[in-house]
């Protein structure tokens, strides 16, 4: 079943490609990775994972092509959670500076329950075959919570590649504990967690982006903080009319050292997947 609907998906996306190619225009199709043009935009993300995000977003030159405010508005709702937040960057040149706050409605959480033998599912852990057994058996709850994050992104731009490495440093008071976290597919404590993301990809104006991703977390476990690191691949295409729209897909795995508490149970693999079309919108 997830093969088929997987199948369905990328025929969903590779047909509403075809039918924007005619009206391509002449920008890069790794525009994506270019400084953006000032003003407001809405894009709309809906994704095989599966999701949805919508974005509106502004942005405010301060020094041309050198320096400028980005704010943003974003929601999401997909199986496990739907969250809304606001997000302000400032970028400097090849540095920027963030800060979001946001709030998280999990109407699906996913918490390690054990029992007087200390089993839960008859699992000592949170593993993806517990949460699929709890996910079968409808045992979740709900629950309403902020969130607040600060980061730091470092850009590196080179002939034909780019380099993107971005600092996050969140505090979730999601009020319980060694439970499964839906955006980083795997199961941690609440409170401070930080995370560095970098994407090294390969860029081709008559194609795209494609190459490595990968994200090293340090989350709340227990008593203490463990590292986990997840990689993979980030590719992407823009499309449609002025080539504002744009496909793309990250896969992050732990695929060749054990780590059972990774990965979207639902594959029984531990794998994450985001692959989805979004429309660029622009409002002024």
């Amino acid at each position: 079943m997830v093969l088929q609907k997987t199948l369905i998906a990328i025929l969903v996306l590779a047909g509403a490609a075809s039918a924007a190619s005619s009206a391509l225009a002449n920008r890069p199709r790794d525009d994506f990775f270019n400084r953006q043009p000032p003003g407001a935009r809405l894009k709309l993300f809906p994704f095989f994972g599966p999701g949805f995000r919508g974005i509106l977003e502004h942005r405010l030159p301060i020094e041309p092509d050198m320096s400028e405010l980005q704010t943003q508005i974003i929601g999401d709702v997909n199986p496990g959670f739907a969250e809304s937040s606001l997000n302000l960057d400032a970028r400097f040149f090849l540095v920027s500076f963030g800060a979001s706050i946001g709030v998280r409605r999990d109407y699906h959480i996913l918490k390690f329950e054990p029992d007087e033998n200390g089993l839960d599912h008859g699992e000592r852990e949170l593993n993806r075959h517990a949460r699929w057994l709890k996910d079968n058996d409808q045992d979740w709850r709900r629950h309403t919570w902020p969130w607040y994050e600060g980061r730091l992104r470092v850009l590196a731009p080179l002939e034909g590649f780019m380099g993107v490495s971005t600092l996050h440093v969140r505090y979730q008071d999601r009020s319980y504990d060694n439970g499964y976290d839906w955006p980083l597919a795997t199961v941690f404590d609440e409170g401070l967690y930080g995370m560095v993301e970098t994407f090294f990809v390969a860029r081709d104006k008559d194609w795209g982006f494609a190459g490595l991703a990968g994200r090293v977390l340090y989350v709340p476990r227990g008593d203490d903080h463990e590292v986990d690191v997840h990689y993979g691949v980030l590719a992407g295409t823009q499309v449609g009319a002025g080539n504002r729209d744009l496909i793309l897909l990250r896969f992050y795995t732990t695929l060749g050292h054990k780590d059972d508490l990774m990965g979207t149970h639902a594959f029984h693999a531990p794998i994450q997947i985001v692959l989805g079309y979004q429309a660029d919108f622009e409002l002024w």
